[in-house]
């Protein structure tokens, strides 16, 4: 103020007040505020989002009087609504907090409690201090606040001076009350409720965490209108806006404290940890939604990457002592609501005594995902539900990246098409919903949002959404929407991150899946005319064997819903790749080597899932799909010097020939290569040297076509380095009935990550590289 500082706050997620006092203020004044996200002592150190910089929500400048309702609190409003006992018949109302009152003035307080526009109770007190203590407060035949019928109630109080009104404050309040347990799982109100639901982080583009309100409230409308009554507030207190969106939508809230991944072991640490911890509550202390706090993170899942072995016991020593104060501050600022923390998928929690703490376990399980298989998932939960047979269990996370630019017909572990998210969310929430013991789940996430560090598909991305960034539905949303709901119809052909679709045949019509999601009993299909059987949904969803013409295909299905019938349309535009090429005159193929996926490149051509070699038509005749990692098809590392990432990150290795049995004429020919593997130790010194020398396990190889050398001596990793995309575009005529690439190892591995073949007019320019 003035160029005098007067307050610091750390921490970038709560709200802070800053009073400003005569001793600070002139006739005109200057208020400058500084920021800055670096530091080592205030969480969150890390995490697997964009930790972002700047003053990115609502900035009040707020005018009161000299007695004024608590503004000191830790950025609160400094009242406090709790409902100690609550039934049907009877709720108790507990209203406690300060206020400001300098000069020791004679001040009144009248409370008025109203629900919608009745008022159920006043009260007018002369106070004798500054405390709040308002107990003897009885409502009778409350409205029970529940995500069916979200009742708010709402408080008035008014400071009064001389009959003026000073200070004036409204807070919307819940009556309701909950239990959870391993035997009746989660109970709102006496009635089981199983909590369905997803994470949510704020982030959106162009906005960055930067958003308006408007999008915090749209979110919480979307996650309601899924079906959701619970959303976990991934890993930071969010914006007021969407606690109130939650109040008056009905969606259960968990909310937590930025302590992710790792701790740091310093007294400054605790005290900004407990701090971001206390800001939370007291800020959101009103709120009904609000059913869950949590405080950690997957907290030791950095610890083993950061720090030697030897000194990993002593940090997993601190995090349980830190988890333990954490967990004493909160109940000693509120008692009445549940404690959580969220592991990842390791038993250390168990053996470090971190699991245990909390009132509730929160699992991050990704089987199927970044490890083992689908299956592993209910193996994994069943076997902690032995281990702590009373504790309750929240998946906190569970998800799949997925790409709309990648589909398969066949799809598997990490691969990111649209088709294995389906499959793995497919099997997640039938086991989630039949164990008592998992009183709720949160898929991993609801939007699709920025990650600094990621590569993946698609870098900077973390694309495990139900939504894309912009908010876009994906067809798997209907899956959740068919699978929560049950007061509406929900009928939602599965088109529309899949409605340019290729395929490879010499027939006129082509079969293809086609998947519904539903929540109605059986559907009829129709496309262009031709009616299919009825089929009864499974698991929500039937896929049909349709059967597709080239060019635009009209298809509708409908169903009966409370005997009402239900119709939804939509369309497919498929192209096909004639599967025999030894007649055609015209060519362009573009393969996606070593990949099961089809992929939309940045031009919207597809470049088809590589397949084997046959007999007048054409694919690989041998060699391996690369897997960087077991289990994983390609790699996850971003590929620079392209868009099209994907394309790059899977390749056909250990390869010697492709072949395409293609009439005699003039081609063009594209190699793509990009060298998936960690540089050679050997080649760690500048590349651009003369005097480099090939390593033993650098991959060297020579690419000739039909018999004639065109790359000698070449390695990918020596012209880009690791994890570049270099093309290779060769012209050529061709005089016999077969384009016959061959790969001939110096060194190492050979390879080839994207391949083409097109038809030109003539070849006036031969390239010999």
């Amino acid at each position: 103020m003035n160029e005098k500082k007067i307050f610091n706050h750390s921490g970038g997620y709560g709200a802070f007040h800053v009073k400003l006092t005569k001793e600070f203020l002139k006739e005109q004044n200057t208020i400058s505020v500084q920021v800055n996200n670096e530091n080592d002592d205030i969480p969150p150190l890390s995490g697997d989002f964009t930790i972002f910089g700047g003053i990115y929500r609502d900035v009040w400048l707020i005018a009161v009087e000299k007695e004024h309702f608590d503004l000191d609190n830790l950025g609160s409003n400094g009242i406090f609504i709790s409902t100690p006992k609550v039934s049907e018949q009877e709720a108790s109302v507990f209203i406690k907090g300060k206020f400001e009152n300098p000069l020791h003035q004679n001040l009144k307080i009248k409370l008025e409690i109203q629900n919608k526009d009745e008022v159920v109770y006043s009260k007018t007190i002369h106070q004798k201090s500054n405390e709040i203590n308002l107990n003897n407060i009885l409502l009778k035949n409350p409205k029970l606040w529940s995500p069916e019928n979200p009742n708010l109630y709402s408080a008035k109080l008014q400071l009064i001076k001389k009959n003026k009104i000073v200070d004036e404050i409204i807070i919307p309040f819940r009556i309701r009350w909950f239990t959870a347990d391993t035997k009746k799982g989660f109970q709102l109100n006496g009635k089981p409720l199983k909590l369905m639901g997803t994470n949510r982080h704020q982030d959106k583009a162009p906005f960055g965490i930067a958003v308006p309100n408007s999008v915090h409230r749209d979110d919480m409308k979307l996650i309601k209108e899924m079906g959701a009554n619970f959303v976990r507030l991934a890993h930071y207190q969010q914006d007021d806006e969407v606690l109130k969106a939650c109040d008056s939508l009905g969606l259960i809230v968990w909310e937590e404290a930025p302590i992710v991944d790792i701790i740091s072991t310093t007294e400054k640490f605790k005290i900004n940890a407990e701090t971001a911890l206390k800001e939370m509550i007291l800020q959101h202390y009103n709120h009904p939604s609000v059913v869950f706090w949590g405080y950690m993170n997957e907290a030791i899942i950095q610890v083993q990457y950061r720090l030697e072995e030897e000194k990993r016991p002593e940090m997993y020593r601190k995090t349980v002592e830190l988890a333990k104060h954490l967990e004493s501050v909160l109940k000693m600022e509120d008692p009445s609501r549940l404690s959580v923390m969220a592991y990842h998928g390791v038993d250390l929690y168990n053996e470090i005594g971190l699991n245990g703490i909390a009132d509730v376990a929160g699992w991050n399980l990704y089987q199927g995902w970044y490890g083992d298989n689908l299956n592993d998932f209910e193996k994994f939960v069943d076997d902690q539900h032995k281990k702590f047979p009373d504790l309750p269990i929240i998946i906190s996370e569970f998800g799949a990246g997925s790409d709309k630019r990648l589909h398969s017909l066949n799809p598997e572990t990490f691969d990111f098409s649209i088709e294995y998210q389906q499959k793995y969310l497919e099997h997640y929430l039938p086991e989630i919903q039949k164990r008592n013991f998992v009183i709720g789940a949160t898929e991993w996430n609801f939007i699709d949002f920025n990650v600094a560090t990621r590569q993946e598909s698609m870098p900077r991305t973390n694309n495990k959404g139900l939504v894309f960034n912009d908010r876009t539905k994906k067809d798997v949303f209907y899956y959740f929407q068919s699978f929560l709901r049950k007061d509406i119809p929900v009928l939602h052909i599965a088109t529309e991150d899949w409605k340019n679709r290729t395929a490879i045949s010499d027939e006129d019509l082509v079969e293809h899946p086609l998947k519904i999601y539903s929540n109605l009993k059986e559907v009829s299909l129709i496309i262009n005319g031709s009616e299919y059987s009825k089929q009864a949904l499974k698991n929500y969803n039937t896929v049909y064997t349709a059967k597709l013409k080239k060019g635009k295909n009209d298809i509708k299905v409908s169903g009966k819903f409370n005997n009402e019938i239900i119709e939804k349309k939509s369309e497919i535009f498929l192209d096909i790749i004639p599967k025999t090429t030894s007649h055609l005159k015209n060519i362009d193929l573009k393969i996606n080597v070593g990949s099961n996926c089809d992929f939309v490149d940045e031009h919207g051509a597809t470049w088809v899932a590589d397949k084997k070699y046959e007999k007048r038509s054409w694919g690989f005749v041998d060699g391996e799909i690369f897997r960087k990692s077991p289990g994983r098809i390609g790699t996850t590392s971003e590929i620079i010097g392209t868009k099209d990432t994907p394309l790059f990150q899977t390749k056909r290795e250990n390869i010697t020939s492709y072949h395409f049995d293609v009439p005699k004429g003039n081609y063009e020919i594209e190699l793509g290569f990009a060298d998936l593997y960690n540089a050679p130790k050997a080649l760690a010194y500048d590349l651009s040297s003369s005097n480099s020398r090939y390593s033993s396990d650098e991959n060297i190889f020579t690419v000739s076509i039909n018999g004639q050398k065109y790359l000698s001596n070449f390695s990918s990793f020596r012209e880009g380095g690791n994890n570049k995309a270099l093309y290779k575009k060769i012209r050529l005529k061709n005089q016999s009935d077969l384009i016959q690439i061959e790969f001939h190892s110096l060194s190492g591995n050979t390879f080839i990550n994207s391949l083409s073949v097109k038809s030109i007019e003539n070849y006036k320019l031969q390239l010999n590289i």
